[in-house]
């Protein structure tokens, strides 16, 4: 596999996992503003994951399909906090800002002078969109604790 590949699947796993965690939190939550945003959250992701894997596979090797086991963890983690937790969409909106802290620095280390110029060009291209999934996370985690 090459290096800008396998570089590449690592920023599909963890756009993966995030695509997983954001529709399972909003099959939790019973609040339609936030079902609607966990929703329209994963679809970005998935688009962004799909133009990856299409260069993954223009370069001859074969995408991930599927996100990390640390990904399930973390999602087995909120669940826990959920049921513990008074406000349980407020705990699915804290882990969900950590998931895209993951993103963000995978997205961010894709930038590094180290990598292929694809992979620097197309983390590029998506951080903008990666950036402002995190803003607006972090925005509502900062809303709920308030």
């Amino acid at each position: 596999m090459t290096k800008t590949a396998t570089t590449l699947n690592g920023l599909v796993q963890a756009l993966n996992d995030g695509i997983d965690f954001y529709e399972h939190a909003a099959r939790q939550t019973t609040n339609t503003a936030y079902q609607d945003l966990f929703l329209k959250m994963s679809r970005l992701k998935s688009m962004i994951a799909a133009d990856l894997k299409a260069e993954i596979a223009h370069e001859g090797d074969s995408p991930d399909q599927d996100g990390t086991w640390l990904g399930s963890v973390r999602k087995g983690y909120a669940d826990l906090k959920a049921t513990l937790s008074k406000d349980s969409d407020a705990a699915y909106i804290g882990s969900l800002e950590e998931q895209e802290d993951r993103v963000l620095h995978a997205f961010r280390d894709a930038l590094g002078g180290d990598q292929p110029p694809k992979v620097r060009e197309l983390a590029t291209r998506y951080l903008p969109e990666v950036q402002q999934m995190h803003d607006r996370m972090r925005a509502l985690k900062k809303a709920k604790a308030a």
